[in-house]
């Protein structure tokens, strides 16, 4: 709605008075100005509007991101440090206890013997978690097995990935009958030892004399040199040396040629016992003939 006010000057008039100088020719004087005010009254609309929609639209699709940055269930365990004897039935019967087991692999070193790796995987993670808790450091058949969360196999390219650097010692002119066990064993008194492996020939398979020894840090590993470098394994002085340095190349692959050229301790390995008594055999001939010559060479009566 709008209101319209008009405003004349009280002073003007609007009729024309003669003057004397011009009493009828002079034109008559403009009307007076007029101010014109209007007002305006605003007025103000509010409504509630409510959007609908069908129900038969389709759900929004999640994008690729999406779909990586949701957590997945962590339901596979890595249980190590198990007795080699042990079967995947053993496995199964000891992490069922707490919960739905899917799954059990072995990591085998031949057919009845595992190489002390599993992995399990439960129904849930609820499963895995009460397994972990509850088998972390359990002594099985003598022997306390460690039980963690599996790593998953597709990396996340928005995590930082952490590596666990470690620093491995070449050891040499091991015995054929020692093994990755011992050679562990051998170090994990006074060290901090990761991993300990003794290297195979596949075929046929025997023991190539050298292996690697993995520390945690540098100073672990250089002590580990310092303090058992030509020290005794099993009847042979063994050879540590660290990989850092660039000789370790040539020191390996001299331990390979040379493999072939070094003595055996006698009880190593099935063919030794014939050597030890053909040699026996070979020492009381070479007596009986000794005894032959003298007796040959003595003056007759």
């Amino acid at each position: 709605m709008a209101f319209v006010f008009l405003k004349f000057s009280p002073s003007l008039s609007l009729h024309h008075n003669p003057s004397p100088f011009f009493p009828l020719t002079s034109p008559p004087k403009p009307y007076p100005p007029i101010s014109l005010f209007i007002a305006r009254k605003q007025q103000s609309f509010s409504s509630n509007v409510v959007l609908c929609t069908s129900s038969t639209a389709a759900p929004a699709v999640p994008s690729e991101g999406d779909l990586e940055s949701s957590p997945q269930p962590r339901k596979r365990l890595i249980a190590q440090n198990i007795p080699w004897t042990c079967t995947a039935e053993d496995i199964t019967n000891l992490f069922q206890k707490y919960g739905s087991v899917v799954d059990v692999e072995l990591s085998m070193y031949s057919s009845d013997r595992n190489r002390g790796l599993a992995f399990i995987t439960m129904a849930s993670e609820e499963d895995a978690l009460a397994a972990l808790n509850g088998l972390n450091s359990y002594d099985l058949d003598g022997r306390v097995i460690k039980v963690e969360f599996a790593r998953s196999l597709k990396k996340n390219p928005s995590l930082e990935t952490t590596t666990i650097e470690k620093h491995t010692v070449f050891v040499g002119n091991l015995a054929w009958r020692v093994r990755s066990r011992d050679l562990r064993e051998f170090f994990a008194p006074n060290h901090n030892v990761i991993s300990a492996e003794v290297i195979f020939h596949s075929n046929p398979r025997r023991s190539a004399g050298y292996g690697f020894v993995s520390f945690a840090s540098k100073k672990e590993a250089a002590d580990a040199v310092a303090s058992l470098n030509t020290k005794k394994l099993m009847g042979r002085r063994i050879n540590l040396v660290l990989r850092d340095a660039p000789e370790d190349k040539q020191l390996e692959q001299q331990t390979l040629g040379d493999k072939q050229l070094e003595p055996k301790t006698l009880g190593d390995a099935p063919e030794d016992k014939q050597l030890e008594q053909q040699t026996l055999g070979d020492k009381q001939l070479e007596q009986k003939t000794l005894g032959d010559e003298n007796a040959s060479l003595e003056p007759s009566n």
